[in-house]
């Protein structure tokens, strides 16, 4: 038996679920104890801001397409801008399905750039599969610098609805 008490109530805590306070140690109830407010999107606003997202994560990737040596600026545009739009369109929530949502549209979005860049320089989906230095560098698919700022894009669709 314990012979701390909450400062407030008199419960008897223990001290390793004991709040400090401003006032001395308190119970988790009387401390208020809570989490994040996360929220479950409706479906139908998930739906808008999917679409919109996907639109923004399309015109980036057509960007790409005729400015790949502006990689580092158009993956800040593919994160923030997506995400943005997703907060926008779903009412600022937050949340881990808002979350995998921006995630897998910038996914498409980074897919569907490499593809409009193979096609921008005539490689074939032979050329893709062997993976030669060449190819790799003309489909910005080496770890440094394009792997690192893809990586920057899914940190800030990770952060942002956290």
């Amino acid at each position: 038996m314990t012979g701390l008490r909450c400062s407030r109530c008199g419960k008897p805590i223990c001290p390793q679920c004991a709040v400090r306070t401003p006032v001395g140690l308190r119970c988790p109830d009387c401390a208020g104890v809570r989490g994040l407010p996360t929220y479950r999107t409706p479906a139908s606003s998930l739906a808008k801001a999917a679409g919109a997202g996907l639109a923004v994560a399309v015109g980036t990737a057509i960007l790409w397409r005729f400015f790949p040596e502006w990689q580092f600026y158009l993956c800040l545009l593919m994160g923030f801008g997506v995400v943005e739009t997703i907060a926008r369109f779903s009412g600022n929530k937050r949340g881990a399905d808002l979350q995998l949502l921006a995630v897998g549209i910038v996914t498409v979005g980074f897919l569907l750039s490499r593809v409009l860049l193979a096609q921008r320089f005539g490689i074939s989906m032979a050329e893709v599969n062997a993976l030669s230095p060449s190819i790799s560098g003309i489909l910005q698919l080496r770890f440094i610098p394009d792997v690192v700022y893809a990586l920057l894009a899914y940190l800030i669709a990770w952060v942002r609805f956290r």
